[in-house]
């Protein structure tokens, strides 16, 4: 179903641009990692990571974490782990040395942060149990969407998480709130709307989904402006 919002092509949010004030990066970081743990991002990511690895465990858990931010994701995904008896290694991987840097202090010692492109990974074939980007494919077009995809497929052995805004008017509403509400940082409230705008439907993120070859196997919104899907990288 058509959303009557056509897709900002080519736009760039504040938090890309390389000569961003890094003070102000840093508290836009902050306000996504709150953002993620308030309004279900953050547990939508855990859940999938439940569905294909299970609400228990033994042994080492490697995980990926592409496009990783301020890590906020990439630590949470190691606190699961732990909970639920893993030994976890999570990779982190950002294209920004920038905001790399910026999430070293913010992650534990189970988190290895790398600074990289995620349309070409530096990861063996199958190195990692599960492959996830969070707030990540927005941010490309599609040819680089699908790219990034079949890298996250590539590199895990046993399923892919893909959790992302979806473009819709309740996100749209949403973002304008959170822009108002929740922060006075120029970077936050200027990308929280754009990302809405960049964002693909729930319809065509499936689609690039299997367009890179993946196999959906689990779709889960939440409140009408996020989804995570669960991927077989076959």
């Amino acid at each position: 179903m058509s959303t009557g919002l056509r897709r900002a092509e080519g736009a760039v949010e504040r938090l890309d641009l390389p000569d961003a004030e890094t003070r102000t990066v840093a508290a836009s970081l902050d306000d996504l990692a709150r953002i993620n743990r308030l309004f279900g991002g953050t547990r939508l990511t855990l859940r999938a990571l439940e569905r294909i690895l299970g609400r228990r465990g033994v042994g080492q858990v490697t995980l990926l974490d592409a496009g990783s931010g301020g890590g906020d994701m990439a630590a949470a995904m190691a606190r699961w782990a732990r909970r639920r008896g893993f030994v976890p290694r999570v990779v982190a991987v950002d294209a920004s040395p920038k905001i790399a840097a910026l999430a070293f202090d913010r992650v534990g010692d189970d988190v290895e942060l790398r600074v990289g492109d995620v349309r070409a990974l530096e990861l063996e074939d199958e190195s990692v149990d599960v492959a996830t980007c969070s707030l990540l494919l927005h941010h490309l077009e599609p040819d680089d969407a699908i790219t990034a995809l079949r890298e996250l497929g590539r590199v895990a052995r046993r399923g892919v998480v893909v959790n992302d805004l979806v473009r819709s008017r309740v996100g749209l509403v949403g973002a304008h709130a959170v822009a108002r509400l929740l922060t006075r940082n120029p970077i936050t409230r200027h990308d929280a709307v754009l990302s809405v705008h960049r964002a693909y439907t729930r319809r065509e993120l499936l689609g690039l989904v299997e367009a890179a070859g993946l196999r959906p196997l689990d779709v889960r919104g939440w409140l009408g402006y996020r989804v995570a899907i669960v991927a077989d990288p076959q």
